[in-house]
């Protein structure tokens, strides 16, 4: 049973949980890496409830007690690490699974319905993962930090891309750290406490990322992190963290759930800007409309090029001027 599953497995019992016994539900669900590393009382510590409720949770889950709940965040935990290890062939084995299923001959329509139906469970797995206390903040940061750096190369940089499009969009100071001339970290010079620094990140994780993003830690800028796995080196970062995995049917990999997140996410902060941002968007678009941009529909009005001139035979003056 993978990592998802043992979350979702909490969040439904969560309905019928009370008091403490959900704080306690909730505090695993938002850190799943923790359980492995940390005794029962320091878990509890750190959410801030007696033990016996991480007791009565495993109970409630149908386990003796805590110690075979940790026992099971621990496997889920093995599993990802030696995904992650596998990550590095990735692209390879993806691109062997696509061409076996092509050269075995399957219908096109039963590839194009399995492809879908991976895409969209990459979509609910995302979803499983997100969590309100983390969307909300991530959501205030993004509205309100002083100035936004987004960073993702490679595959993870259509994520971090939309992101930045739509808050650039609704707000100033958003920086797209894509430098073709590639020094990316001169742009992190001008980052200050308070600041927020988004990071896109697959496995095989990007070191250029991970650098700047301790670079923007050590700065004094809040991380915001979409990431692949839980064993993301990243999340080591203090910071919100959102898993999306990948594994669908796309190549190189999927980042149909990495784009949502950013997408929620920017949706949510433009809610949060209000009229501001409305007003900043609609300016935009105004812009973008008179500069001709845009192809609307309709018949395209062609230019009429000026008739060409009217060769003539030289006259007898033109002859005179010439000699």
């Amino acid at each position: 049973m993978g990592s998802v599953d043992l979350i979702e497995e909490i969040k439904e019992i969560c309905v019928d949980l009370s008091g403490q016994a959900v704080e306690a539900a909730h505090y695993l669900i938002n850190n799943p890496d923790e359980v492995a590393f940390h005794s029962m009382r320091e878990m509890a510590r750190r959410a801030n409830v007696p033990p016996v409720s991480l007791v009565r949770l495993a109970q409630r889950m149908g386990l003796p007690g805590y110690g075979d709940l940790r026992q099971r965040f621990i496997d889920t935990m093995r599993d990802r690490q030696q995904r992650d290890r596998l990550s590095t062939t990735r692209n390879e084995q993806a691109a062997r699974s696509l061409i076996h299923k092509m050269g075995e001959g399957a219908r096109l329509n039963d590839i194009i319905e399995s492809f879908f139906a991976a895409e969209l469970d990459v979509v609910r797995r995302a979803r499983a993962h997100l969590s309100k206390e983390k969307v909300t903040e991530a959501v205030g940061l993004l509205a309100n930090a002083p100035k936004i750096f987004v960073c993702g190369r490679r595959t993870t940089f259509t994520p971090a891309y939309t992101l930045a499009y739509a808050l650039r969009k609704a707000r100033p100071n958003v920086i797209l750290l894509d430098s073709p001339g590639g020094a990316p970290e001169s742009l992190l010079e001008d980052l200050l406490p308070g600041d927020a620094f988004v990071a896109v990140t697959f496995a095989p994780f990007n070191r250029v990322v991970h650098r700047l993003a301790e670079k923007a830690a050590q700065s004094g800028g809040h991380i915001i992190s979409i990431t692949d796995s839980f064993a993301a080196p990243v999340s080591e970062l203090e910071g919100l963290h959102f898993v999306a995995q990948t594994s669908g049917q796309s190549f190189p990999e999927s980042t149909f759930g990495a784009t949502a997140i950013a997408n929620l996410l920017a949706a949510l902060a433009i809610g949060r800007l209000g009229e501001p941002a409305q007003t900043r968007i609609r300016e935009n678009e105004r812009f973008l409309h008179a500069s001709g941009e845009y192809l609307l529909s309709g018949k395209l009005i062609k230019r009429r090029r000026p008739a060409p001139a009217v060769l003539r035979k030289p006259t007898a003056k033109d002859k005179r001027k010439k000699s």
